[in-house]
C-alpha cells in the first residue's frame, strides 16, 4: 500500500512539472486586442497592433502591410509584445 501511495504522489508530481511550462505561456486569446486598444484609438492603428502581434505569435516574417509610418509603429508595437514559440 506505501509503495502505491508513493508511485501515485510521483506521478502527480510529474505530471505537474510536465504541465507547469505550458500553463505560465498561457496568453489569452484577447490580450493583444485589449493591450491594443488601451495603445491607439484608430481601429486601423488597433488592427495593425493586433496584426503584428499576431505575426509574431505564429512565427511569420515580420512584414507590415500599412500604408502610414503610423500603422507600421502600431505593427512593431504588436510584434515587439507577440512571442515566436
Amino acid at each position: 500500500m506505501k509503495i502505491t501511495t508513493k508511485l501515485i504522489a510521483i506521478a502527480i508530481v510529474v505530471t505537474s512539472l510536465a504541465f507547469t511550462p505550458s500553463i505560465i505561456n498561457i496568453q489569452p486569446v484577447e490580450a493583444a486586442s485589449h493591450w491594443c486598444e488601451q495603445q491607439y484609438k484608430s481601429p486601423d492603428l488597433i488592427q495593425m497592433c493586433q496584426q503584428g502581434w499576431y505575426d509574431h505569435d505564429h512565427c511569420k516574417k515580420y512584414y507590415p502591410m500599412a500604408d502610414t509610418k503610423q500603422e507600421v509603429a502600431a505593427y512593431k508595437k504588436g510584434w515587439n509584445h507577440g512571442s515566436c514559440k
